[in-house]
C-alpha cells in the first residue's frame, strides 16, 4: 500500500479473500490501513460467495473501513439476448444482497465483465432499471465494456448517479491484457463523458496479471490517468 501511495493513488481495491485474516482484529489492520494515506475504495466477491455467507464479509469489511462490496456474476448471455424473467431474478438478488451491504453502511456495487456490455450494453442498462439506486450501485469494468464491444462511455452519460468507480484496463487482439495506452483502445470518450456530466467517482487502474508485470505498469498506468483523465 505504501508503494501504491507513492505513485500517487489515494485509494486500492482487493479481493475479500486478502483480508479475511485481518477480520479478528480489525481495530489494529484498519489503523494501518488509514497510516498509509489510502482509502479501502472495496472487497471484490462473486455472487456465489454471498450466497455462501455475506453478513460476516461486509461486517469485517465494514470495520476495516471499507466503502464497498464490489460484487460480480456471470453475464445472462454473451449475445446481450436474455428474457425478462432472467433479468428480474438477477435483480432482486442484488437488491437482497444490497440490503445486507447497507446494513452494515456499505454500498453494493455489481462489477461487470464481457456480457453485460453485449448487445449495446443490454444487461448492465436493464440491471440499473431494475434495481433501486438506494441498494444497488455499479463500478463500471470500462475495459471489459469495450472488450464486450459495449459503449462504457455512453453508459456513463446515462447513469453516472449510480456509478461509484470505473475500472481502466485495455487488452491487445482482446484477450492480453498490457499498459494503459498501449492497447486496442483508450479512453478519451470516457473522459469526455465524464466531464460532460461532472462525474466525481473512483478511477481504478486493475491488474489483471497476464503478460503485464503489475510493478512495471502501475506507475505508467498512473501517468496514463493523469494525461487522459487529468487527474
Amino acid at each position: 500500500l505504501k508503494t501504491i501511495a507513492s505513485l500517487g493513488y489515494v485509494g486500492f481495491e482487493c479481493n475479500n479473500r486478502l483480508v479475511q485474516s485481518e477480520f479478528a482484529r480489525p481495530a489494529e489492520a484498519r489503523k494501518k490501513i488509514e497510516a498509509t494515506g489510502l482509502q479501502f475504495i472495496g472487497m471484490h466477491m462473486s455472487i456465489d460467495e454471498a450466497d455462501a455467507g455475506l453478513d460476516a464479509i461486509a461486517e469485517g469489511g465494514a470495520a476495516l473501513g471499507c466503502q464497498n462490496i464490489v460484487m460480480s456474476a456471470a453475464g445472462l448471455s454473451p449475445t446481450g439476448a436474455f428474457t425478462a424473467e432472467a433479468l428480474a431474478q438477477k435483480a432482486e438478488r442484488l437488491e437482497r444482497y444490497g440490503k445486507i451491504c447497507k446494513a452494515h453502511k456499505m454500498t453494493l456495487a455489481y462489477h461487470n465483465h464481457m456480457p453485460e456490455f453485449a448487445n449495446h450494453n443490454a444487461e448492465m442498462q436493464g440491471l440499473v432499471e431494475h434495481t433501486s439506486p438506494d441498494l444497488v450501485s455499479f463500478l463500471m469494468d470500462a475495459g471489459h465494456g469495450y472488450q464486450g464491444s459495449g459503449d462504457p462511455a455512453d453508459f456513463l452519460r446515462k447513469n453516472s448517479g449510480r456509478l461509484v468507480g470505473c475500472h481502466l484496463k485495455t487488452f491487445k487482439n482482446r484477450t492480453e491484457q498490457v499498459p494503459l495506452g498501449k492497447g486496442d483502445f483508450g479512453f478519451e470518450d470516457l473522459a469526455a463523458a465524464i466531464r460532460s456530466t461532472g462525474w466525481a467517482g473512483w478511477l481504478i487502474d486493475e491488474e489483471g496479471g497476464g503478460k503485464t508485470a503489475d510493478a512495471e505498469a502501475v506507475g505508467p498506468d498512473r501517468e496514463y490517468i493523469r494525461k487522459i483523465f487529468g487527474v
